[in-house]
């Protein structure tokens, strides 16, 4: 099978095109990873945490009131958002072999390994303060522009049953920050 032609007419060339293998772990709006490489990390790594008893953290983020941007102002304002927040996320996470993610529709994901819980709290405040210099335009709120709710969960690997109950209680956390007004940080006990 041939590869098929780029617009214009001509051949990608081999030598800069993506490979398949990029394109599957890659989300194709924002240029983030996606979830299917943050599962293939986490199952990669997550053992050696656990043997290593180093802490690793979770942000789940999301875009608030992302469902009324799209309906107010269509869904080309919408992704381009989505972009511009992915970008802006990528910028806050300093942490090695960190990783930001979309974790989809309008929420991504920021693994911090070998993060404890108050240095996992300064890269979510960076986060929110990133996206609020942003200024985006959100005509469907108050006041006006596009903020980001976060859940946050530390925890080493030893103390919970794996991946997916860290994320859990990050998502917990999330639903905890919209409840209590948006545009803020809430942590998981415990």
């Amino acid at each position: 099978m041939t590869a098929p032609f780029a617009p214009g007419g001509s051949r990608p060339d081999p030598a800069t095109a993506p490979s398949w293998r990029e394109l599957a772990v890659t989300d194709p709006l924002t240029g983030l990873p996606n979830r299917r490489r943050l599962d293939e990390v986490l199952a990669e790594a997550w053992s050696r945490w656990r043997r290593d008893r180093t802490p690793v953290s979770v942000l789940m983020i999301d875009i608030d009131h992302f469902k009324a941007l799209n309906d107010t102002a269509g869904h080309p304002a919408g992704d381009a958002c989505l972009k511009t927040v992915a970008a802006a996320l990528a910028t806050t996470c300093d942490v090695p072999d960190g990783l930001v993610c979309r974790w989809g529709g309008e929420e991504f994901l920021t693994l911090l390994p070998n993060t404890d819980a108050p240095a996992a709290a300064d890269v979510a405040r960076r986060a929110l303060v990133a996206i609020r210099d942003l200024a985006l335009p959100h005509a469907a709120v108050p006041a006006g522009l596009v903020t980001i709710s976060i859940g946050a969960a530390t925890a080493p690997p030893t103390s919970v049953a794996g991946p997916d109950d860290l994320v859990a209680r990050a998502d917990r956390a999330l639903y905890a920050a919209k409840r209590a007004g948006r545009d803020r940080v809430a942590t998981a006990a415990g």
